[in-house]
């Protein structure tokens, strides 16, 4: 049985890009996902263009319990941020309407961006397999 630092549970777009960031710091990274292939979700969102972002968002345009959650997650990380990182990747994109970004091409092209931040020697696959159970044993969870 592997040790892994992290375990993520969902290949969708927080999934894969949170592996993503925990495999640049060094982590070992196992990201569980009940679909046979990753960012399913991701594949069919935007009519399979894939509306990635909105360059209009603000903490405002969410609500929560937490008011200042929205407030400290998109200070983090920015829309433009995000589009900083689909130029990086040579992603094709166009705005349709009130600042919503959409792929040129395919969602596919977003996903496979998703998929090169997670090297294999960090991140771990184990797709079509539901998680049934999360346990925790002393110090680690199984």
């Amino acid at each position: 049985m592997m040790d892994f630092d992290v375990i993520v549970i969902g290949a969708g777009a927080a999934g894969l890009f949170f592996a993503g960031l925990a495999a640049q710091k060094g982590m070992k990274v196992l990201v569980l996902d009940h679909r046979e292939k990753i960012g399913e979700k991701i594949r069919i969102s935007g009519g399979g263009r894939c509306n990635f972002t909105n360059i209009y968002s603000q903490p405002s345009n969410f609500l929560s319990q937490n008011p200042h959650f929205a407030k400290s997650a998109l200070a983090r990380f920015t829309p433009d941020d995000f589009l900083k990182l689909v130029r990086k990747y040579g992603i094709p994109y166009h705005e349709k309407k009130m600042g919503q970004m959409f792929c040129d091409h395919s969602a596919q092209d977003i996903i496979d961006m998703l998929f090169a931040l997670c090297p294999e020697q960090y991140v771990t696959f184990q797709l079509g397999q539901p998680v049934q159970a999360v346990q925790r044993q002393e110090d680690k969870f199984t």
